[in-house]
């Protein structure tokens, strides 16, 4: 077993044993987590995305999602699989794409920090669209190089498929990516292959798009976003995006501080030697051509101006600026030296991060109020369905949420497009479907849109049999329910 080996699978590991607490969570992490994984529950019972599912997310992101349920064999957390192994994957590849672009040393670092990355692990513990996607960007990212090294058609083609199944999973974000990748295509000046590769990646777009039609799908990943963007808050995007990386990446600012300064220095030993070179003193060896770093560059600097243009921006989208700004990090302690520095500092100022991630490395079981509610929704007859603001709270205890209410985030409530809206006729429509026992209004963000919700539930039977004192916390449940057995 070679270095390199060893080193992926070191890298792998702490990957997967640091992402186990979030696999595992009695509770979900985050609003996305539970929409998500109940999405895939839905796709269990028959739901297609796009079509019964609504999907705000690529059309790759489910199918893939629902293969990780799959194969972890559909218990409760097994919705957070393709999540999981997504992150132990992105670690791998980021590690793998270092060691073509610096020294052993700063690769293994590089490959350690994305695995540890706070950021990056609240988009690969949880159930989310960032992880999967931001590790197929780096699969196609290495395919580029491994292409760059020994250009083929094969090569060519994988690039091409890889790249298109980033697309079909996350669209924007990916992009900065998949330009880095072009760039070290580019620059192998086959023609053909710059052919191929788009072509290939449009087809793979299509054909994971084909089969939820290819209208519902512009609708549900295009336009729904679309519709949201107002203006371009860049000042608080910036002020997020820095607080995000602060609190969760802090051993990542700490190795950047190192990479910053041994750049400072190599430029100044680099100035030397020119100096020395023009009065004719002799200089050291010259180093072989290898790929240019200038793409991993050009990747963190349109990343970032992606999330600081977004409308919305979301702090899992920060997880898009970790992997190429590690990357560079690493390039920059190729020195023998650094290395060890950058991962002293690192764990210096580990801690400050531990404390602020102390809710996806340490999770608690529901408490109070919470805890009740899905003691109730889990005494539910067999097969009631619940409809909620807060899908994750229907999952943990057990339940399904009706295929139509998988995504209830604020987006869809507030969306000037009837077809993709959300609206209280749709509640008290589907709250009095047979199969319908509860409605759950957990948050202030959302349900609350809908007035005059309490009395219209009551007029089509439901009560109120659980309420925050100081809140919008409210469970109603029907008063007389028998869902049918073949729910």
């Amino acid at each position: 077993m070679n270095r390199q080996t060893r080193g992926a699978i070191a890298v792998g590991i702490v990957a997967l044993l640091v992402r186990l607490p979030a696999f595992f969570a009695p509770q979900t992490l985050g609003f996305d987590d539970g929409q998500f994984a109940m999405s895939v529950i839905a796709m269990r019972h028959g739901g297609a995305p796009f079509k019964e599912v609504f999907s705000s997310q690529g059309p790759l992101f489910l199918p893939i999602a629902w293969l990780g349920d799959l194969i972890t064999f559909r218990r409760l957390d097994s919705p957070r699989t393709a999540s999981v192994l997504a992150g132990v994957a992105l670690a791998v590849l980021v590690f793998l794409i270092a060691r073509r672009l610096t020294a052993p040393g700063a690769a293994l670092l590089t490959g350690v920090l994305v695995a540890l990355s706070g950021s990056v692990l609240w988009t690969s513990g949880p159930l989310t669209s960032d992880g999967i996607g931001a590790a197929l960007t780096a699969a196609t990212v290495l395919s580029a190089l491994a292409y760059r090294s020994t250009p083929t058609v094969r090569r060519a083609l994988v690039v091409g498929l890889l790249a298109g199944a980033a697309l079909a999973v996350k669209s924007l974000l990916v992009i900065p990516g998949l330009i880095a990748a072009g760039l070290w295509i580019v620059s192998r000046r086959r023609f053909r292959d710059l052919a191929v590769i788009p072509v290939v990646g449009v087809l793979t777009v299509l054909a994971a798009s084909a089969p939820w039609d290819l209208s519902r799908v512009y609708d549900q990943y295009v336009r729904y976003h679309t519709d949201a963007v107002a203006e371009r808050p860049i000042g608080a995007n910036a002020s997020k995006l820095f607080r995000t990386l602060f609190e969760r990446d802090a051993p990542l600012l700490g190795a950047a501080i190192v990479a910053l300064l041994a750049g400072i220095a190599f430029l100044a030993s680099r100035r030397r030697r020119a100096a020395e070179a023009k009065s004719g003193s002799p200089s050291g060896p010259e180093t072989g051509a290898g790929p240019s770093r200038l793409p991993v560059l050009v990747w963190l600097l349109l990343t970032v101006a992606v999330v600081l243009t977004e409308s919305p921006m979301w702090r899992n989208h920060v997880a898009h600026v970790v992997v190429p700004l590690v990357i560079l990090v690493g390039i920059g302690l190729a020195s023998p030296r650094m290395p060890a520095i950058a991962a002293t500092l690192a764990l210096l100022t580990a801690p400050w991060s531990i404390v602020h991630l102390g809710e996806i490395l340490r999770p608690q079981p529901a408490s109070g109020i919470t805890a009740t509610l899905e003691h109730r929704l889990a005494r539910l007859p067999a097969g009631a369905l619940v409809i909620s603001d807060t899908p994750g709270l229907v999952w943990r205890a057990g339940r399904r949420v009706p295929d139509r209410f998988v995504d209830v985030s604020i987006l869809r409530i507030t969306s000037p497009t009837p077809s993709l809206a959300l609206t209280g006729a749709d509640v008290i429509r589907s709250a009095q479907r047979p199969k319908v026992c509860a409605v759950v209004r957990w948050s202030d963000q959302r349900f609350t849109h809908f007035p005059h919700l309490d009395a219209r539930l009551r007029a089509v039977g439901y009560r109120v049999t659980l309420r925050a004192p100081h809140g919008p916390e409210i469970l109603w449940v029907k008063q007389s329910c028998r869902p049918p057995r073949s729910s």
